[in-house]
């Protein structure tokens, strides 16, 4: 379900919605006493470091 918010915010080339999303996601897996499964902090990773949709036109 975080991975689709996550991919949503990055697709809208909302940067603001992703850091959002990220900050929401790490605050659960705090709170449940758990840690990100290893695609989740891939995808982050990954979503961060590229370009959005909007930015990608421009090139």
């Amino acid at each position: 379900m975080y991975s689709d918010w996550l991919g949503i915010e990055h697709a809208a080339g909302n940067r603001q919605g992703l850091h959002t999303a990220i900050s929401r996601v790490q605050q659960l897996d705090q709170v449940l006493d758990c840690s990100l499964e290893m695609e989740t902090r891939q995808l982050i990773n990954e979503l961060l470091n590229s370009p959005t949709p909007e930015a990608r036109k421009a090139l």
